[in-house]
């Protein structure tokens, strides 16, 4: 416990997600509340810009600012590398899970007895996988570099394939060519998933997705677990 409060205030002094990113959080959770309080039916739509801008914080990179000695003070303290990549990847992805949080309260109580689109199981599995592929693909890699390789791929794929290659969820079978396109389209595009009950063949479709994202989380952790990181001013 002691450790794990260390951590918590050492990344609040030294944030992996730049202060800027934060106030964006928050302006764009205010802007996105106000647009579903005028419209309570529009919850996916108002989350999906949280969702993107999640993408970017969670790509907060790991390695670059090891190199030029911002936590030497975690390394020489002797705390757990697996630790100190948790709390890195909890403090990288907690503003984004903030205003996610508000915004599906803001629903609940304007929809009291409606539809609760921010807590649906498309809505959970898009937001699992926003805040940790980015992480863990951009542990090594600059800042931003998880983000910017998503929204590329993203655009690519929605500018090169058809349409139903990208957020196409009509899944009716098992068949193979069926759920291979469902899972490439959740890969693509996560936000597509927000406020949909996946049926059990829309879930057996992500499950790849989902397993991918763990073991890119456990391969990531592994990476600053036993990785020498050496100084810039060393190379």
């Amino acid at each position: 416990m002691r450790d794990l409060s260390y951590l918590a205030r050492f990344f609040q002094i030294v944030p992996p997600v730049p202060p800027l990113m934060t106030w964006t959080f928050i302006v764009l959770t205010l802007v996105c509340a106000i647009a579903l309080i005028a419209d309570p039916l529009k919850g996916p739509g108002a989350l999906s810009p949280i969702l993107v801008l999640q993408s970017f914080a969670a790509s907060s990179g790991f390695a670059l600012p090891a190199r030029r000695g911002h936590y030497d003070l975690l390394f020489t303290r002797g705390s757990s590398r697996t630790l100190v990549a948790l709390a890195h990847w909890a403090t990288s992805i907690a503003p984004g899970l903030a205003s996610w949080l508000l915004l599906a309260l803001l629903e609940v109580v304007i929809n009291v007895g409606g539809r609760n689109t921010l807590f649906r199981s498309g809505t959970l599995a898009a937001l699992y996988v926003v805040s940790t592929l980015p992480w863990a693909i951009t542990v090594p890699l600059p800042r931003f570099s998880g983000g910017i390789g998503w929204l590329l791929v993203a655009t690519t794929a929605a500018m090169t394939f058809s349409s139903s290659a990208v957020g196409e969820w009509t899944v009716s079978s098992t068949r193979i060519e069926e759920l291979a396109v469902a899972a490439w389209s959740f890969l693509v595009y996560p936000v597509g998933a927000v406020g949909l009950h996946l049926t059990r063949i829309q879930a057996l479709a992500i499950l790849p997705d989902l397993s991918a994202a763990i073991v890119a989380m456990v391969l990531a952790c592994r990476w600053i677990a036993t990785r020498d990181v050496p100084l810039e001013a060393s190379q």
